[in-house]
């Protein structure tokens, strides 16, 4: 992948390795450029520390893990004032969970309006969080995980990045100088029916909610012309995912990047 990037004019024009990772290339002036990313530090560093106080906020929820992803985890937010969480929950009841926290995040935005704007992007039950992390993602996919900030479930996180051996195909350094492999696998706790059928209800009347609400926002989204902005929402029993065109754009950038170095071998 480096060779490809270095000698590739067209890869080198939008990409650039920084450490074990792969960016895209910032366009301006170098003075310009600086400050901007002075800055976007500064409000990443301040958003950890919100992360760290509206974690507390959900303990009710039981999320068995709490991490910042998005830019804010690669150390240099955007402009934008969403503060991306990705979150584990118990296996069968994700909606349990995932509800507290969504009236947490409306409470906090009420309280402090100037505060980033938490939203919940990813969230897998812990059953669902294995099987996609033990699967092959591609490289995009293994960036993040491996930039994720957790700030509670350590053990859950290094457990699901130890089945991910595939990550060390795209980033060997990154991944091996890790702790994940010396991780030991959590056991899952199953929940009882009761439990289950709690979990479908919330699922039903939640779920619902959110789709309708996620059709209102990308309406406004295309008619504001933010068309990059507007998004896919995988809503299922088990997992809550949102997707930005950018970063589906992201993705396939990624996925062509390493076609490119397949086909150069």
């Amino acid at each position: 992948m480096v060779n490809a990037i270095t000698f590739d004019p067209s890869l080198n024009s939008k990409f650039e390795l920084k450490g074990d990772y792969l960016s895209e290339r910032r366009q301006g002036s170098e003075a310009s450029d600086i400050e901007a990313e002075s800055r976007n530090r500064a409000r990443a560093r301040s958003n950890m520390e919100y992360a760290a106080k509206f974690a507390r906020l959900l303990r009710p929820a039981r999320f068995k893990m709490i991490a910042v992803s998005g830019s804010t985890s690669y150390g240099s937010a955007s402009r934008s004032k969403d503060l991306d969480l990705f979150c584990i929950a118990p296996a069968g009841a994700l909606w349990r969970s995932l509800t507290w926290g969504l009236i947490m995040a409306r409470v906090s935005s009420l309280i402090s309006p100037r505060s980033p704007s938490v939203c919940l992007s990813c969230i897998m039950d812990e059953r669902y969080a294995h099987s996609k992390f033990s699967t092959p993602q591609g490289p995009l996919f293994a960036r993040d995980a491996l930039a994720t900030k957790v700030i509670m479930g350590y053990d859950i996180h290094r457990s699901l990045m130890k089945t991910a051996r595939w990550i060390s195909a795209y980033y060997p350094a990154a991944y091996e100088h890790s702790e994940f492999s010396e991780a030991h696998i959590q056991p899952m706790v199953h929940h009882n029916i009761s439990e289950r059928i709690m979990n479908l209800f919330m699922f039903a009347t939640a779920g619902r909610y959110l789709k309708l609400k996620s059709s209102l926002l990308n309406r406004r989204l295309n008619a504001t012309r933010r068309n990059w902005d507007v998004f896919d929402i995988q809503c299922e029993e088990d997992h809550l995912i949102y997707e930005s065109r950018r970063y589906v754009s992201m993705r396939q950038r990624y996925e062509a990047l390493l076609a490119s170095v397949e086909a150069g071998r």
